[in-house]
């Protein structure tokens, strides 16, 4: 099973549980990449950063929690 848990992310799959060894090795291996590699993105350290500040660092800054999706998505989401 692979689990790896951050501030922002939650993954947890045993989709490789029964397989051989080597296999679920490399899956993990593809896994932990492919988390480090969203980690790395600018949009992952912008959500990172706004998450760091408090209510009242937001509210300087003219926003609300709810309001940093918009920010550091733009129109690229759809909720």
């Amino acid at each position: 099973m692979l689990e790896r848990v951050s501030d922002m992310t939650s993954l947890n799959t045993n989709i490789l549980h029964h397989a051989p060894p080597f296999l679920r090795q490399a899956g993990s291996g593809i896994m932990n990449f492919l988390v480090q590699l969203a980690e790395f993105s600018s949009t992952y350290r912008a959500i990172e950063y706004y998450n760091s500040l408090s209510d009242e660092q937001l509210a300087e800054m003219g926003m609300t929690r709810q309001d940093v999706v918009q920010k550091v998505f733009g129109g690229r989401t759809h909720m």
